[in-house]
């Protein structure tokens, strides 16, 4: 079995622009948090090795209807991610005393 790890890195294009890119194999030591704030917006962050990723909005003290539609688009986005998982996951195997395997 191959284990592919959470990697980041951070490259810099010809004339200055800056291009970050993560990604998180999520697994058993993964961390994911929605911190709620009573004056300000919600922060969802995902913590997995080497990478940190928080999603929050501009601006924390004002949400705008295009900031929920962001929302909306984000968990529309993990429902397909998670309904493919559950698709291709393997069916527990048990062997003739009934026990998994």
């Amino acid at each position: 079995m191959t284990v592919l790890r959470s990697v980041a890195s951070v490259g810099f294009e010809h004339g200055g622009a800056v291009e970050v890119s993560a990604t998180a194999r999520l697994n058993g030591g993964s961390r994911i948090y929605c911190h709620l704030y009573a004056d300000s917006a919600p922060v969802l962050s995902v913590v997995d090795e080497h990478v940190r990723l928080s999603v929050s909005v501009p601006d924390p003290d004002q949400v705008t209807p295009d900031d929920v539609t962001w929302g909306r688009l984000l968990a529309e986005a993990v429902s397909k991610y998670v309904a493919e998982l559950e698709r291709r996951v393997s069916p527990v195997r048990e062997d003739s005393s009934g026990q998994a395997a």
